[in-house]
Parts: C-alpha cells; structure tokens; sequence
C-alpha cells in the first residue's frame, strides 16, 4: 500500500513522506510490541509532522 500510494503522488510530494517511516515503524512497535516510548520520540514526531505540514503548505 505504501508503494502503491507513492506512485499516485509527485516525486516531490512522496519524497516528504518518506520521513513519516520512522515514526510509522515506532508507532506500531509501541502499539503492537509493547515498545516504550518517551518524550524525545514525541518531540521529534511533532517536529517531523510540523515540517512536513510547512512544506506542503508551500507548495
């Protein structure tokens, strides 16, 4: 599904979600594993959304 729906957007557009992997991975490995997870985490996912959103905005 990740491919498929990089496929249906720009290059330049995709190319931001690629940074929503790690959070993605973390999120599910805390939901699913059991993972903890602290505020660094939560700081650098707000960062990680805020830039993306600011870039997007532009466009």
């Amino acid at each position: 599904m990740w491919n498929k729906g990089l496929q249906l957007v720009d290059a330049s557009t995709g190319g931001l979600f690629f940074f929503f992997q790690p959070l993605v991975g973390t999120l599910l490995g805390w939901l699913i594993l059991g993972e903890v997870v602290g505020m660094p985490f939560w700081l650098g996912a707000v960062l990680i959304v805020t830039s993306v959103i600011l870039v997007l905005r532009d466009a």
